[in-house]
């Protein structure tokens, strides 16, 4: 069996008509329609040149606020940012301790106020009473004593 050739001027034909059907003219697209654009007219005017930029800040110098005496703190008397002056109050602390602290050594004092008048007097006495031999001179020394300790 033998098979037959195509032949060759025939695939040559069939080559060219299709290149030239590829060829033919095409329809061209409309052209595009121009857009609307929005019109400004300019104006001269200030306008403030202001840049942000990001950034850290740290404080030049700190101050640490620290208190003087134990207490708690009823009140804060001041804005936290803002400048203060020397010897002006920061915070306003419960009195209750201190005032019974206060009462407390003023009923000391005044203890140690009569055990004087008290050891004053017995000196006193034990002066004269040493003067005529009556108590031993070791009495009126520790009565002497005690009188400097009041």
């Amino acid at each position: 069996m033998r098979v037959e050739r195509v032949p060759y001027r025939l695939i040559t034909a069939a080559t060219a008509a299709v290149f030239l059907a590829a060829c033919g003219k095409k329809e061209s697209a409309p052209p595009p329609q121009t857009p609307e654009v929005g019109v400004v007219t300019v104006q001269p005017q200030a306008v403030p040149a202001v840049t942000e930029l990001p950034g850290r800040t740290s404080a030049f110098l700190v101050a640490q606020v620290r208190a003087r005496v134990d207490g708690i703190v009823l009140r804060r008397e001041f804005i936290e940012g803002t400048d203060v002056k020397a010897g002006q109050r920061l915070y306003k602390i419960d009195p209750a301790p201190y005032v019974a602290a206060l009462n407390s050594a003023k009923a000391t004092l005044a203890r140690a106020q009569a055990n004087l008048v008290t050891q004053n007097a017995l000196v006193a006495r034990y002066k004269v009473l040493v003067a005529a031999n009556a108590v031993s001179k070791q009495d009126y020394d520790n009565a002497v004593a005690t009188q400097g300790q009041a």
